[in-house]
């Protein structure tokens, strides 16, 4: 009788601490997600195409959802030429939103000549690799390098000019970790090889 008063005892002090935890899940933060690029995609009137464009033009508003569900509006494909593997760096300028009502405050612009009072300087990275190359001590677009903005590359040349919202598990690590997608207003490479 006892152990069964104990169980019962342990049971109820186990809900009772997992009913008070406040902090969200990692499905959680997906549906905000993607509630959140739901929202962006209305209220900015997008219209999601299914498959790349043959031609590879895009209309203004028209993006594709890519399969690792970063999406993507080509505005400027570049000149053509292609970045390698492991080998290409790429100077990236962009600004950048984050998409979650928690995230307001969430801004870069390092595609003006000021950012934060200082020349703003873009941001590097090899492509192929989710971190920074800059070797900035604490420069804030550096914390957005990752999957999402090495994607575009598979598809646009340098001097390519793009739109992406990218789901925080294509983010650099910080945004990852901070579950925070981001709308990218405009992305614009430059090569280094």
């Amino acid at each position: 009788m006892k152990r069964g008063f104990y169980f019962l005892m342990i049971l109820c002090v186990a809900f009772i601490v997992a009913s008070c935890d406040k902090t969200k899940s990692y499905t959680e933060h997906l549906k905000d997600e993607r509630k959140a690029i739901e929202r962006l995609i209305d209220r900015e009137e997008f219209k999601v195409i299914k498959d790349y464009p043959s031609d590879g033009v895009f209309k203004e508003n028209e993006f594709v959802k890519l399969e690792n569900d970063v999406y993507m509006n080509v505005i400027d494909s570049g000149n053509g030429e292609r970045v390698e593997y492991a080998k290409t760096k790429v100077f990236c300028r962009f600004i950048a939103n984050g998409i979650l009502k928690s995230d307001s405050s969430l801004y870069v612009d390092n595609l003006s000549p000021e950012y934060n009072g200082v020349w703003g300087f873009p941001t590097e990275f090899t492509f192929g690799s989710n971190t920074s190359s800059s070797g900035y001590y604490q420069y804030s677009p550096d914390y957005f390098v990752g999957e999402g903005l090495n994607t575009p590359l598979y598809h646009v040349g340098n001097r390519a000019i793009v739109r992406l919202i990218v789901p925080f598990k294509r983010m650099g690590t910080t945004l990852e970790s901070s579950y925070s997608p981001i709308y990218f207003s405009k992305v614009k490479y430059t090569f280094q090889k």
